[in-house]
């Protein structure tokens, strides 16, 4: 399936270039270079592998609160200092910014280790509503950029972003809005939740993207950042592994059948099917399990024809259908992109991901039943891609629409306890009962968002919430 890719913020930019780096390797061609990346800080851009200049935006130069770093900062000598983007700022605008830098800060957890990286100053201070602001701003330039973006090439966008950014969160709300009122086809989001050791801006954040992004995504895969962090002191420490997981994952669906060769698959997985599976909307979340495979060919005959190059199609292992099954088993109770209860899911789609030849017919449909038996629903679509020379055969499962997610919830929750906290001199009413978009079946989603028709995105109401003094 062709998707555009759009990264918002650092952890967007950082995503995006590592599927465009993983989809060259594994000779895909699923963007065809329809790719963007929005930031307002350089960076993440400094950092990146594959992303060309022109693929790379940078917005907020002209607003009085983004800042960014000197060209030649050098941490080594103590030069770090926060600098205003817009250049024509007067002294008086520069010195008060220099004095007055925006929260940073670190979590250090009760052994004296430090879990996260910390909320810098630099781009929008981790602030959404300033990145929205900015996203307002710069409209016209943002606009520019996507005209890059050629519709006719893909069937779908994705939006990717950490919910926890200031310029995720803030610029990501006001894009997934003009890019649904642009485009035509589906628009599609993968948004990444911050751990619960990180600091308290990123979970408030993090908390109202939530409640923001869902309702106005087609559908939204989440990747929890907690639920893939917990044997790591940093969370910074472990991106590069999440990264490489959500991506692997990603691309394990959108990416089934683009390769630039291989064999024909007996159920092909197309675009359809993919839209199908998230057509219904709310919160997606992805599994995927392995098995090695063993080609070595059998007999005599088969060794020398293998050595002169001659060797058969047919002599490829197939691998038996109790293995198949098992492995479609243990992709839907692996540790999902975020964990959710299975039996909340509306729609399943499985690929299985293979040398030509290897999958039992009869593992496949038995497979098949085993998720409708385990997920509580009949709406299982299933495919399959062939590859030559694999040595592994893979199952990538998609749960859409799952509404059982105990992160979601946490999240929310220590929100409003942070919240409550901050405005403790304000008398602040909260109704006994939650239920919020990311709760709610897709078709009452339209009349529940926090960001209906009238509403300011970048004011991210949490709605009703209950506290939760526990969190």
């Amino acid at each position: 399936m062709k998707i555009a890719c759009i990264g918002v913020g650092d952890c967007g930019t950082r995503l995006v270039d590592r599927l465009v780096c993983a989809e060259r390797e594994t000779d895909r061609s699923v963007t065809s270079g329809n790719v963007l990346a929005f930031n307002t800080e350089s960076q993440a851009f400094d950092q990146t592998i594959a992303l060309t200049d022109d693929q790379q935006v940078l917005i907020g130069d002209t607003h009085p609160e983004v800042t960014r770093r000197e060209p030649d900062d050098d941490r080594s000598h103590g030069d770090d200092k926060p600098r205003p983007a817009d250049e024509t700022a007067t002294a008086v605008d520069a010195a008060t910014a220099a004095a007055t830098p925006r929260e940073s800060h670190s979590t250090v957890n009760a052994d004296g280790s430090h879990l996260t990286a910390e909320v810098t100053e630099y781009g929008v201070g981790g602030d959404p509503e300033v990145g929205a602001e900015v996203a307002r701003a710069d409209g016209p330039e943002i606009r520019r950029a996507l005209d890059r973006i050629d519709e006719t090439e893909v069937a779908a966008i994705l939006l990717v972003t950490g919910l926890g950014g200031g310029t995720g969160c803030g610029v990501g709300s006001i894009l997934l809005e003009e890019l649904q009122s642009i485009y035509e086809t589906s628009v599609y989001a993968l948004g990444v939740l911050p751990a619960c050791g990180e600091p308290d801006r990123r979970i408030l954040t993090a908390a109202r993207g939530v409640r923001t992004v869902v309702p106005k995504a087609d559908a939204v895969f989440l990747v929890d950042n907690d639920a893939w962090c917990q044997d790591t002191d940093r969370v910074a420490d472990c991106y590069e592994s999440i990264n490489t997981m959500a991506v692997e994952r990603v691309l394990g669906i959108f990416g089934a059948g683009e390769r630039d060769r291989g064999s024909a698959s007996e159920v092909r997985i197309d675009a359809t099917d993919i839209k199908r599976t998230l057509e219904i909307g709310g919160v997606a979340t992805i599994g995927q399990a392995k098995v090695d495979i063993d080609m070595k060919p059998e007999g005599l005959l088969a060794r020398i024809l293998q050595l002169l190059g001659r060797s058969p199609e047919s002599n490829t292992i197939s691998v038996d259908a109790s293995t198949v099954k098992d492995l479609i088993s243990r992709s839907v109770q692996s540790k999902m992109t975020v964990p959710c209860d299975i039996t909340s899911a509306d729609r399943v789609l499985v690929i299985l991901t293979g040398p030509p030849n290897t999958i039992s017919r009869k593992g496949f449909e038995t497979g098949r039943y085993l998720l409708e038996e385990e997920t509580k629903t009949v709406e299982v679509l299933a495919g399959d891609e062939s590859i030559k020379n694999a040595t592994q055969l893979t199952a990538t499962v998609v749960l859409s629409n799952v509404t059982g997610v105990p992160r979601i919830d946490q999240l929310q929750r220590r929100a409003v306890a942070i919240q409550e906290a901050t405005d403790s001199d304000k008398t602040v009413e909260q109704p006994s009962e939650i239920k919020g978009p990311d709760m709610v079946s897709a078709d009452q989603q339209n009349t529940q968002s926090p960001v209906d028709e009238g509403v300011r995105t970048d004011e991210f109401d949490f709605g009703d919430i209950e506290s939760d003094s526990s969190s």
